[in-house]
């Protein structure tokens, strides 16, 4: 091959990856940060983000969160170092709220990518790049403010500096150090997982392949050095504080320890009411979220571990997935969002399958036909989704748009065009995100976010007139209102997995709501937030409480209503 050949060759190489390059960037533009700030934030947890962030700016405090003007310890800091920043930056509003998950979002799509290309090929690696920007479950935690986004980045990158240094003998040392700086950010992240999630891959690859540990000689040290340095002071700082004893009780036991062996969700642990420990919930999550790839998804898990003996590229991949994804399983708190970090390493998997399909087509008459039904079932399901439910209906036209390249995916991967199936497929997930922040937006907003009913306090309430709310909404209206509610009804007086100072009026049918109709016997009238179905168990014929409601606000699944005592009762 002559000298021009090869610069010809390198140049073509070049060229690609700069398409490549921007067309991830270009899909992540769209998908990750188009209107990020259009909807209001949603119950509960962006805005108990958000509002514990504005607290911590407010009080120009950078060590401790805090919420309700007192301290909270559900994460540790970075995050919040991410978030007020961006509210330094943006101000303080939806776009800031959720601009540092769209961040890491977007640099995990381009980590992906290089990660691919190193351990599975040019072309996988693109294509596990732009199946995780396109799947549904990431681009819609892209847009939300939560932990969990940068600790996959955290965790990836950690998992990707084990490979190289694994690898790259020359430069063994750097790789190390780059894998332990990535493990104290995770860790300052989200806790012990920041170690123990790299952990559970590396060592597993390790094993399987007898290769020798690559955490040894001067990387080993200065990477152990920097982990301290960058991990440790937070969480000596406080654990030696006046807030010590309650940061531990917290954090590492209420929020790690007991997460894991209680259930806070303990539906998710169920299938049709029988407990089965969740057995089913994250494989579910990794098929469910992975729309509109959920075909190609159930093909990776069902080859997965077959094609791990092809490479070791392949293998560490999957030890990158499997053992985290037993983990998880073995908690018994689960939700959608904790199992984040399990869709770069799936994705990866996945990219590996999309290059065999590009290149030979399915395989077998058996991965044809549970591809084929799968993709028919995905467009299918989106139609009847909204018609589950009567007060979803109204999305239904939508849907119906969004059904559209889906059904056209499943016919064309029903003739075998992989090619156009691919191209289609992620035309849905456009499709997907310009019907959810164009007409659907309103429909939306009205479900999911308490923005309207928290904005509208002030129009409605009368001067000193307390505010309450339910648990749900507490943070919304505290955030939106720009004042923490007076108290927060509920049934017991300690509604929260985690407690908040915020007082807790006891109430339910069976004591009559006796704590709300004694808090409003006090104070003449109170404007409550709540959900439709407080309204209606308060007003329902045959309730026994003794006060009237007056509805001044009903917007989606949230509703503002007055309360008021009889006058005799209000004497007493």
């Amino acid at each position: 091959m002559t000298l021009r050949t090869l610069s010809i060759a390198k140049f073509s190489r070049m060229k690609n990856l700069r398409l490549q390059a921007l067309a991830l960037l270009a899909l992540t533009a769209f998908l990750f940060w188009w209107r990020l700030g259009l909807l209001g934030l949603i119950d509960p947890d962006e805005t108990f983000y958000a509002q514990t962030t504005r607290e911590m700016v407010q009080a120009n405090d950078w060590l401790t969160p805090r919420i309700f003007d007192a301290p909270q310890f559900e994460k540790p800091i970075m995050f919040y170092w991410e978030t007020m920043v961006a509210q330094k930056i943006f101000g303080d509003n939806e776009l800031a709220a959720r601009a540092p998950s769209a961040l890491f979002a977007t640099a995990l799509v381009f980590l992906v990518w290089i990660f691919g290309r190193r351990v599975l090929g040019e072309r996988a690696g693109f294509l596990a790049a732009v199946i995780f920007a396109t799947g549904m479950l990431n681009v819609f935690m892209a847009r939300l403010m939560l932990t969990d986004i940068s600790l996959a980045f955290f965790v990836t990158a950690a998992l990707y500096g084990l490979w190289m240094a694994a690898h790259d003998e020359k430069h063994r040392n750097r790789w190390v150090i780059f894998q332990f700086v990535m493990s104290a950010l995770a860790t300052l992240t989200k806790g012990p997982l920041g170690v123990l999630l790299p952990a559970f891959g590396g060592l597993a690859y390790l094993r399987l392949t007898k290769t020798p540990s690559p955490l040894r000689g001067r990387g080993l040290w200065i990477g152990l050095a920097l982990w301290v340095l960058i991990a440790v002071p937070w969480y000596a700082w406080t654990l030696a504080g006046p807030n010590g004893a309650y940061f531990w009780e917290e954090f590492f036991y209420r929020d790690n320890w007991l997460r894991f062996i209680t259930a806070e969700h303990p539906r998710m642990n169920r299938i049709a009411g029988v407990n089965v420990s969740g057995v089913h919930f994250y494989p579910e999550m990794l098929l469910l979220g992975m729309l509109p790839w959920m075909p190609l998804a159930l093909s990776a898990m069902v080859r997965g571990w077959r094609m791990a003996r092809e490479s070791r590229g392949v293998l560490f991949v999957v030890c990158a997935l499997v053992p985290s994804l037993v983990f998880l399983t073995a908690a018994q708190s689960k939700l959608p969002s904790y199992g984040f970090f399990l869709y770069p390493p799936f994705a990866l998997l996945m990219g590996y399958v999309l290059d065999r399909w590009l290149e030979a087509g399915l395989v077998g008459r058996g991965e044809k036909t549970y591809a084929g039904a799968l993709a028919v079932v995905q467009a299918v399901a989106v139609v009847v989704a909204p018609l589950v439910k009567a007060e979803h209906r109204e999305a239904l036209p939508y849907a119906a748009i969004i059904s559209v390249p889906l059904a056209a995916a499943a016919v064309l991967l029903l003739l075998g065009r992989m090619r156009a199936w691919a191209i289609t497929s992620v035309v849905a997930s456009v499709t997907v995100i310009t019907v959810a922040f164009t007409g659907l937006a309103p429909v939306l907003e009205a479900r999911v976010s308490s923005r309207t009913i928290g904005e509208a306090i002030k129009s409605h309430r009368r001067p000193g007139e307390p505010v309450l709310t339910v648990k749900f909404m507490v943070r919304a209206i505290a955030y939106y209102n720009h004042e923490a509610p007076a108290a927060v009804i509920h049934g017991n007086a300690q509604p929260w997995f985690s407690p908040h100072p915020v007082k807790v009026l006891v109430s339910s049918e069976e004591n009559g709501y006796a704590g709300l109709a004694d808090f409003v016997a006090q104070h003449g009238s109170a404007i409550v937030a709540a959900q439709p179905v407080e309204l209606e168990r308060i007003t329902a014929p045959g309730s026994r409480f003794p006060g009237r409601c007056e509805l001044l606000l009903k917007t989606g699944d949230r509703v503002l209503f007055r309360v008021t005592m009889p006058p005799k009762v209000a004497a007493n």
